[in-house]
């Protein structure tokens, strides 16, 4: 996947424009919210939802277990070698390193990601995927401190559940989520679109997106 190489240059503003194109093709729910994000911590959730990225389409492109299991240990290896200043020639794994570098993630909740999405691979089972995880490390990219961690971990299983089409739950109703880490967590309004079985289009999503940004309500 991409051997490692030290030191290494920034990426090039092309090279990030290719991974945010490469964000809102795979996952344009939470690309919409992160453009409500800062300039500098946009980049770090582009990283992060690149990263799990990667991570979800194990199982697409695998035959076998143990050749997945390989694929999330190249990324424990390079989240590991990235503490160690170092990168792999990836450019998802260069872009981690950015942000690492910054103080935007974090290594440790990187590690655990990688265990999340691994243990649901193993198990065959999409609800397990950490969702909530994934949400809770991209809120703390924008604000360190919030009271909104029980909110998240109740309310990303249903939306990603809903996105699936493996539930018409619509889960809880939430108080306004905290104005910093809305561009976080924003998509899960399209949670009431994707319980009644409809494919929001793209200007539906935007619309939904904004109305939780302003609102808090999702």
């Amino acid at each position: 996947m991409g051997c490692m190489s030290n030191p290494t240059n920034p990426l090039s503003e092309t090279q990030w424009a290719a991974i945010d194109k490469r964000i809102l093709r795979a996952d344009e729910d939470r690309w919409i919210s992160s453009r409500y994000a800062g300039a500098s911590e946009r980049r770090a959730l582009i990283a992060l939802y690149a990263l799990a990225y990667e991570l979800a389409r194990v199982r697409l492109v695998v035959t076998e277990e143990g050749l997945g299991l390989i694929r999330f240990q190249w990324w424990r290896d390079a989240v590991s070698e990235i503490e160690a200043g170092k990168v792999r020639e990836h450019d998802v794994a260069k872009a981690l390193k950015e942000e690492i570098d910054a103080g935007r993630l974090k290594p440790g909740a990187l590690h655990k990601l990688i265990d999340g999405y691994q243990g649901a691979f193993e198990a065959e089972d999409r609800s397990l995927e950490p969702e909530a995880w994934l949400a809770l490390t991209a809120a703390n990219v924008l604000t360190p401190i919030h009271d909104w961690a029980e909110e998240i971990r109740d309310v990303a299983p249903y939306f990603s559940a809903a996105r699936r089409s493996d539930s018409k739950a619509f889960g809880p109703i939430l108080t306004p989520a905290p104005k910093p880490i809305r561009p976080a967590i924003a998509h899960f309004r399209l949670r009431k679109f994707y319980i009644e079985g409809k494919t929001p289009n793209p200007l539906q999503k935007r619309l939904s997106v904004l109305q939780a940004i302003r609102s808090g309500k999702v």
